[in-house]
């Protein structure tokens, strides 16, 4: 029972603390980085979350490499960046392949240059209950929502850590710590 007592009092004191830092925010806001000329790769960006991520860093002026298995929803996406004046470069790349990712991450280094923020997006979902979803469906989100974003980090944190300069963003649902019906699996 003092286990229990100490973790509601830990609990209790990071929430009083949260509220009060949040509160302070609100009358000090924390100046935001300029983030023109940044190199800004991102993963599933043919659509949605990625696609969405995609338009924000146009927005603020960064440059764009943009990776999708989709070749046209990813071209969609680098069309609408341009339109923002971004410059774009896509590659079509199975996140589930780590030879693919790393051969590609290579011809990014050496014809674009070095990344300095990697936003892992890409991923995959199946919704069926547990016992209908099929093995290879399971296999591929791990490959994908996992190992892909392994392979990604280990292609390109590197640089970053050579240059002492960079920021790796990992995108995750929440769906993913709670148990869901049909998405057990994931």
């Amino acid at each position: 029972t003092m286990n229990v007592f100490v973790e509601l009092l830990l609990f209790l004191g990071t929430l009083l603390y949260s509220y009060l830092e949040a509160f302070v925010k609100l009358f000090v806001p924390a100046r935001r980085k300029s983030l023109s000329g940044e190199l800004v790769l991102i993963t599933g960006a043919g659509h949605g979350v990625g696609r969405a991520t995609a338009l924000e860093f146009a927005k603020r002026q960064s440059r764009l490499v943009l990776w999708d298995i989709n070749k046209h929803g990813v071209e969609e996406t680098a069309a609408e960046c341009q339109k923002l004046g971004a410059t774009v470069q896509t590659f079509v790349v199975d996140c589930s392949k780590r030879e693919e990712i790393y051969s590609t991450a290579d011809k990014v280094k050496k014809d674009i240059g070095d990344v300095t923020i990697l936003v892992n997006n890409a991923g995959v979902i199946t919704a069926a209950d547990f016992l209908s979803t099929q093995d290879h469906q399971i296999e591929r989100m791990f490959e994908v929502n996992i190992l892909g974003h392994m392979w990604t980090t280990r292609a390109f944190l590197p640089v970053m850590m050579n240059n002492n300069y960079g920021h790796i963003v990992t995108v995750a649902s929440a769906a993913g710590h709670f148990v869901t019906p049909y998405m057990v699996a994931y």
